[in-house]
């Protein structure tokens, strides 16, 4: 077999040689010379056409790589000019809403002179601040819970107990943002903020219980209503999503609390109060008690000196919200069906109860609340032994639980003595 003969040819040969002849086999084993046809260019042209053609073909990808890039560039950089000028339309057609903002009116607290020292100064009204307000309203929007905690002391305590609570309080772990403390039961009320709590310690110092200053009247109630409008008028400190802790010795003696109520609720507060069980005036014992129940909150009945004791019990430390609250009302022996528990994650939650509304105690025998849900179930079982024994006293207990995240149908089983009605309230604080 005959081997085909030809030579190699470079891409410049095309360009700068002179026609080449390549021989074409046919059948008849006859060389036909054929002969391209490659005119020669003249002149300086001829070296520029070479050097254009080898670029071209060294370099055609980048370059169209290059133009596809610049077309690209040029649709994003339209797509972003209407873009930016289809939103400056919206904008520019937006109306703009307006929030209606509480306002408030600061009146003076009328006082009756019973002598003509300025410590022998008696009170005749206990309504000096009022808030004026729209139920309907919403520019308080908690999104979390408590930022402020309000600690508000009667002036009839013992120093020893007003100090001694704070204390206990401070040496616990808390997770607000401000603090604040007023004295009441006197004629002005001096109300602070802090954002340290250590610094609280300092100014509760300085305002210590005084008689001197108090009222001298037992038949006059306390004036812990102005507390409440006080708080709520000031800007010092965020009020919306507070949380407010009484300690209260002198009661009111108003019975009226749905102004008082509508405000709390309003901004998303919680009340708590532990009241003294050996008062020093007033006539309404169960007040203050019924204004914890309507907000949230808690209302224990307890001996002075085991405050510092119990305000550990209220949820006032580390983060923790209202993930449930009922009261109830029962009578002698019985099973009560309560509202359903929907804890969301598993965590711990802090079940707290108050088992009477008045002391002393002496009616309570037991209850026992139950939860059950699908996978899990479980129980908190009080006696009066629990409650009265190890020096415990009041109406105030509670625990801790661990609980699972899901729907739980919650029950409570009682048994009191006589056939008189009982307040309770059942909370349990959480996440939320």
């Amino acid at each position: 077999m005959q081997e085909d003969v030809g030579y190699e040819i470079s891409v410049n040969d095309l360009f700068t040689s002179p026609p080449k002849t390549e021989d074409a086999h046919i059948d008849n084993n006859r060389s036909i010379p054929v002969e391209y046809d490659n005119p020669e260019p003249e002149g300086n042209d001829k070296e520029g056409i070479s050097r254009l053609t080898v670029f071209l073909k060294k370099y055609y990808r980048i370059l169209l790589a290059l133009i596809i890039i610049f077309v690209l560039i040029g649709i994003g950089i339209t797509l972003l000019v209407v873009l930016v000028h289809h939103g400056s339309s919206e904008v520019s057609s937006t109306t703009t809403a307006t929030t209606k903002i509480p306002t408030t009116r600061i009146a003076t607290q009328n006082f009756e002179k019973t002598s003509t020292s300025p410590e022998e100064m008696t009170a005749t009204s206990s309504t000096s601040i009022k808030t004026t307000y729209t139920p309907g309203d919403t520019s308080c929007l908690s999104t979390d819970c408590s930022r402020t905690l309000l600690y508000a002391y009667s002036n009839d305590l013992s120093p020893e107990a007003v100090l001694n609570s704070w204390r206990a309080f401070e040496n616990i772990s808390s997770w607000f943002s401000w603090y604040g403390s007023v004295r009441f039961d006197i004629e002005n009320m001096d109300m602070k903020f802090h954002t340290n709590k250590f610094v609280v310690n300092s100014t509760i110092l300085k305002d210590m219980p005084n008689p001197n200053q108090g009222f001298k009247n037992t038949s006059i109630g306390s004036n812990v209503f102005d507390v409440i409008e006080k708080f709520f008028s000031s800007t010092e400190a965020p009020v919306c999503g507070s949380t407010i802790l009484i300690l209260l010795k002198r009661y009111p003696n108003e019975t009226d609390i749905s102004r008082l109520v509508s405000l709390i609720r309003y901004h998303h507060a919680m009340l708590h109060v532990m009241i003294s069980v050996l008062p020093s005036g007033g006539t309404q014992s169960k007040t203050m008690y019924r204004l914890a129940s309507k907000t949230n909150g808690l209302g224990a009945f307890e001996l002075d000196d085991k405050f510092s004791k119990y305000i550990t019990s209220f949820p006032i430390y580390e983060k923790k919200c209202a993930a449930y609250a009922t009261n109830v009302q029962v009578t002698g022996n019985g099973t009560k069906t309560l509202p359903k528990f929907y804890p969301l994650i598993y965590k711990s939650y802090r079940i707290a109860i108050t088992f009477l509304d008045h002391f002393p105690i002496g009616q309570f025998r037991n209850l026992n609340l139950r939860w059950k849900g699908v996978h899990y179930h479980g129980n908190y079982p009080v006696t009066s032994l629990d409650v009265t024994g190890g020096g415990n006293s009041g109406t105030l207990t509670g625990r801790w639980i661990g609980i699972h995240g899901g729907g739980y149908n919650m029950s409570l089983d009682y048994s009191y003595s006589g056939s008189d009605l009982q307040n309770l309230q059942i909370r349990i604080y959480g996440p939320t």
